[in-house]
């Protein structure tokens, strides 16, 4: 397949605001050992995006210094050593960086058949959330068919995510949210109950609506003053999954 020497990409000029994305012209990648060049017809945005275009979340080590961490599209050329891939796979994958580029490095391990009735815009929107999720709560945190579930964010990108998967798993969730009208979207998704964090204690909602019992596994991005107070409605042998410090690195004590 005979590919072009440059492609369009979406880099960072400086840090600050969304204005600092400014397109340029770069040689296309060249596929390592294990490694699958896709050319990208979606990519996802994520809030390590943002963050990493404010100067706030630098590329791992060895990385593209250009944000996109997961896209979907066409197999164009394999690296070395790849099996069980070939060229005019379509495929979604989560990536280190790179994603906003005309094409992308993906890890073969990495790219992902695209599940049926989706298409490129959706498939481009599953690699960071859910295997964030599949990850965190059911590796880790074991969920199973009828667990308690508590989800912090509830309407995030995870958040969203992680409903609806407990959910399909056969979990009853609850969510936390920052309004009324965000609890009663969790709702939607398959929360039996949503809670509007600014306006009601979850902690007593959660001990109210589980009668005492609490939670098998929380899900919580936010961390700080939240952190003691996950550990008050734990459930016995309840887990607690910690996969972000939007509140803080700081564990504050409370009674509840």
């Amino acid at each position: 397949m005979s590919l072009p020497r440059e492609m369009t990409v979406v880099e960072i000029a400086a840090p600050g605001g969304p204005e600092q994305l400014k397109t340029a012209v770069r040689p296309i990648p060249v596929p390592g050992e294990n490694e699958v060049l896709v050319r990208v017809e979606a990519a996802g945005v994520n809030r390590p995006d943002v963050m990493q275009r404010q100067g706030r979340y630098p590329p791992p080590p060895g990385a593209s210094d250009l944000p996109g961490m997961e896209i979907a599209g066409e197999i164009v050329a394999l690296g070395p050593k790849v099996s069980g891939l070939s060229l005019g796979d379509k495929v979604t994958s989560l990536l280190p960086g790179g994603g906003y580029a005309g094409y992308a490095v993906a890890a073969a391990p990495l790219a992902m058949p695209i599940p049926k009735g989706l298409d490129m815009v959706a498939a481009a929107a599953i690699p960071e959330t859910f295997l964030t999720v599949w990850t965190n709560l059911f590796e880790r945190g074991r969920c199973k068919a009828g667990d308690v579930v508590l989800i912090h964010g509830g309407t995030s990108g995870i958040g969203t995510t992680a409903i609806q998967l407990a959910k399909a798993w056969g979990a009853r969730v609850f969510a936390t949210a920052g309004s009324d009208a965000k609890a009663r979207a969790c709702e939607k998704l398959g929360a039996v109950r949503g809670i509007d964090y600014k306006s009601e204690d979850f902690v007593e909602v959660i001990r109210r609506e589980t009668q005492g019992y609490g939670i098998d596994i929380t899900l919580d991005m936010v961390a700080g003053s939240y952190v003691q107070r996950n550990l008050d409605i734990a459930a016995v042998e309840g887990r607690v999954v910690t996969i972000s410090l939007l509140g803080g690195s700081r564990a504050e004590s409370t009674s509840a």
